[in-house]
């Protein structure tokens, strides 16, 4: 009986130990497993190349000039790479391995990375918009300033508007060094500036040009000039028509355009002649009264024409009555045709300059007695388009 109780009871200790190795060898395996999982899901591998990327990135957003064009962006993104990083540090900083968690620096990065390229793509966009935008003040401000010296060239401008049109080619120069710098908004206010100054010169050619474009006198300039060509095409002689702003003298007979020639004027051509020396070319129906041959006139050969009138003495007086003129005003005269001209450019202090070669020519076709009316010109002339095109042109772009 005793036999038999001590074989049944000598088991239990060796279960036991059993069991207290199975335990240990599962407390192992979990141990070990809790080490290797994180160096198997990849936790502890240092995020070195997401670290680069978004270190590239905040450089290149950087190099295209975020700070300039996109600074909020940029200082986002930047905020974002220091708490990256901060992140990164702290992790590689825990002395076992197996604990460093590198999950949250990686998505840190990557949002470091997606912040940096908004910032470049926001710069690049700025950038592009500021260079338009000066593109565009640049040409309105050139056409401006082109405009008004193609009016300085025209009209001979008085000192005050000569030195305000070098003053804004200078801005303008300016405004074109500046937008190559990529100075754009320092760029915009040049040209702006330029602009402005242009067009005082502009505007005082608008007061002097507005004539060329009034309906009421063109339309008057139109019936002398018909009216003389048909006294040509009656009488079947010969007749001269001036185109002031032309710059031309258009030869008819019979009725018939025979030739034009260059023609230059007075240095004032742009008025009409109102008193002597205001170095405007008179307007009105004349006639040649004399021809003078080499040696007796002043600029090669000349027709005399019988300026004064009666009707510029008329206009004479009643200006003078208004008030309209200086009180020494005096009547203008000695308005010629003659040669020397042709220039290309008016010089004259009134008469009406061809070139030598075009005066012998005329000098053969016509007499003593040939009409020579003078007008501003038809509209269509360089002063009627500058006068268009100022009257269009202005500082607040509107057309």
């Amino acid at each position: 009986m005793t036999e038999s109780f001590l074989s049944s009871a000598e088991p239990e200790p060796r279960h036991r130990r059993r069991w207290l190795w199975v335990s240990l060898a599962i407390a192992t395996l979990m141990l070990v497993t809790a080490a290797v999982w994180p160096i198997a899901a990849g936790r502890t591998d240092p995020p070195v190349y997401a670290r680069a990327v978004a270190e590239n990135a905040l450089r290149e957003a950087r190099r295209l000039g975020a700070q300039r064009w996109a600074n909020d962006v940029l200082v986002a993104a930047e905020a974002q790479w220091r708490a990256a990083s901060a992140e990164f540090r702290r992790q590689e900083s825990k002395w076992f391995p197996p604990l460093r968690d590198y999950r949250g620096a990686r998505a840190a990065l990557a949002e470091a990375e997606k912040k940096s390229i908004a910032a470049r793509d926001a710069a690049q966009v700025n950038r592009a918009a500021a260079r338009d935008a000066a593109q565009a003040e640049l040409a309105r401000a050139g056409e401006i300033v082109e405009l008004s010296a193609r009016t300085g060239d025209a009209v001979h401008l008085v000192p005050y508007h000569r030195r305000l049109l070098q003053k804004s080619k200078i801005q303008m120069a300016e405004a074109r060094i500046l937008f190559e710098r990529e100075e754009y908004a320092t760029s915009s206010e040049r040209a702006r500036a330029a602009a402005v100054t242009a067009d005082q010169v502009a505007s005082g050619a608008k007061s002097v040009l507005g004539r060329f474009t009034d309906p009421g006198l063109i339309r008057n300039w139109r019936n002398d000039i018909e009216e003389t060509i048909a006294a040509s095409r009656r009488s079947g002689s010969p007749a001269i028509v001036v185109l002031k702003e032309n710059r031309r003298l258009d030869l008819y007979d019979n009725g018939r355009l025979v030739k034009s020639y260059l023609a230059d004027m007075g240095y004032r051509s742009f008025n009409d002649k109102l008193r002597a020396g205001d170095a405007a070319t008179p307007e009105g129906r004349y006639r040649i009264t004399s021809k003078r041959g080499t040696g007796s006139a002043a600029y090669y050969k000349a027709f005399d024409l019988d300026y004064p009138n009666a009707a510029d003495r008329a206009q004479f007086d009643r200006l003078k009555r208004q008030g309209k003129l200086p009180r020494g005003a005096k009547l203008g005269g000695s308005i010629q045709v003659h040669g020397e001209g042709g220039r290309g450019k008016d010089w004259t202090r009134g008469c009406v300059a061809v070139s030598n070669r075009d005066m012998d020519d005329l000098f053969r076709r016509v007499g003593i007695g040939t009409p020579v009316t003078i007008v501003g010109g038809d509209g269509q002339g360089v002063y009627a388009k500058l006068a268009r095109q100022a009257a269009s042109t202005t500082t607040s772009g509107t057309r």
